[in-house]
This record gives C-alpha cells, sequence and structure tokens, in this order.
C-alpha cells in the first residue's frame, strides 16, 4: 500500500512538473529527470493524463525527448482515447517529428477515429499538416461521421490547409454519413451569409478541383438573386453539366 501511494505521488508529481516546465516559464528540466530516475513511471496514467501527452500539450520537446529516451510509449491512449500525437499535430511540428521518429503511427485514430491530421487540418497548423503528408499519412481517412481532413479545412475556412490537401490529391466529394461533402460544406458557409474572404477563396480552390457540383433544391433556393454566390458557383455547375453531356454521347 505504502509503495502504491509513493507510485501515485511521484506519477503525479511528474505531471505537475511537466505542465510547470512549459506553462509558468520555470524549466526545471532536472526535477522531471530525477523524478524519473527517483521511480517514477513515464507510462503511469494520472487521472485522464499521461506524461507524454502533457509535453505534447504543451509543446515541451525537450520533455518529450527525454520521457521516449525513457521508454514512454509513444501509441498509448490517454483518458480521453488520444495518442501523443494528436495533440502534438494540433500545436508542434518539432514534438510531431520527434513522436515519428520514436515510432508513432502517423495514422493513430482517437476515440472518434479522428486522426493527427484531422486535428492539424482542423487547428490550422500547416506546418503539421505538410510534414504528415510528407511521412505518408493518409490524405482521406474517414472520422466516425465519415468526414475527412479536407472537410474539418473547409468547415474551418482555412484556405492554405484545403490547398495542401489538394495538392495531396484529397478529394472533394466523399459524403459523410448525413451526405455532405467538403464542397456542400463550403457551400454551407457561403449561404449562411457568414462567411468571410477566406471562406469565399476555399470554395473556389474546392470548385477549382472539382469536375462536379450539385446542388439541393433547398441549395439552388438560398443563392436565388444572390448575384456573389451565383456568379462564384456558376462555374462548377457548368462543369457538370458538360460532364453530363459528355457522358451521354
Amino acid at each position: 500500500m505504502a509503495n502504491e501511494q509513493r507510485m501515485f505521488d511521484l506519477s503525479e508529481r511528474l505531471i505537475r512538473s511537466i505542465n510547470c516546465c512549459s506553462s509558468f516559464g520555470c524549466y526545471e528540466d532536472d526535477d522531471v529527470e530525477n523524478l524519473i530516475e527517483n521511480g517514477a513511471d513515464v507510462n503511469r496514467q494520472h487521472g485522464t493524463l499521461l506524461p507524454l501527452h502533457c509535453a505534447s500539450m504543451v509543446s515541451d520537446s525537450y520533455v518529450l525527448r527525454l520521457l521516449l529516451k525513457k521508454g514512454a510509449r509513444v501509441n498509448d491512449y490517454d483518458g480521453y482515447e488520444r495518442a501523443a500525437l494528436h495533440y502534438a499535430a494540433e500545436r508542434d511540428v518539432f514534438c510531431v517529428e520527434l513522436l515519428l521518429e520514436s515510432g508513432a503511427d502517423i495514422n493513430i485514430p482517437d476515440g472518434n477515429c479522428d486522426t493527427p491530421l484531422h486535428w492539424a487540418a482542423f487547428k490550422n497548423n500547416i506546418q503539421c499538416v505538410k510534414l504528415l503528408l510528407q511521412r505518408g499519412a493518409k490524405v482521406d481517412p474517414l472520422d466516425f461521421n465519415n468526414d475527412t481532413p479536407l472537410a474539418w479545412a473547409a468547415r474551418k475556412g482555412h484556405v492554405e490547409v484545403i490547398s495542401v490537401l489538394l495538392d495531396y490529391n484529397a478529394d472533394p466529394h466523399i459524403e459523410n454519413l448525413r451526405g455532405l461533402t467538403p464542397v456542400d460544406k463550403c457551400i454551407q458557409v457561403q449561404i449562411s451569409g457568414l462567411n468571410t474572404d477566406n471562406d469565399n477563396d476555399c470554395l473556389g480552390l474546392m470548385l477549382r478541383a472539382s469536375w462536379k457540383l450539385e446542388l439541393t433544391d433547398a441549395q439552388q433556393e438560398s443563392i436565388k438573386g444572390d448575384n456573389r454566390l451565383s456568379d462564384l458557383l456558376l462555374p462548377g455547375l457548368c462543369l457538370r453539366a458538360r460532364y453530363r453531356a459528355i457522358v451521354a454521347i
């Protein structure tokens, strides 16, 4: 019992020390190393947290490297069913690099089937998006709703991320469980009237990458009288009509 309490205390102190190092600028890296040398288990979960995940959350590449050197398991899940790479992909390309060099599964799904590329795209971390794709990440993995990273980026209006994903041949026509594609998500933002210049650019990118565009009756009704939106969507609609004519021949 005493030993179990000691291990629990060491685990808590290790988590606190990692958070202290980066969050409060006190960089007591020796304390992290000393705690490990004194028996702190680098793979012991404290509450929902794991040391490797905490280091990834606060983008502390020094502590991350130390934990990996001391035997931290790179693909373990924390209490939120996420791996360290999911956190790193949102925040820091150097941490992503370290984790991949240590054997992290580049396509590892979290509890909702979201991959690191989903999260990098959602958080608009273009450096992480590029690195993951360069290292061979699947460009069109599906989450629990069958949404791809391109769909996540489209929903947030991340122009540069969309451009890079399309350069890697991301498919703008993959339907999710509601029958919506990444192109549809861009159109929804336009129809909502909440669109920004970035959102306009996103739809333009999607249309240039697309050989087809179909609008529902509701979508067509929504754009009537909106000359700007009609002009933006017209090329895609004409392209779809031409494609249908070619197929019919």
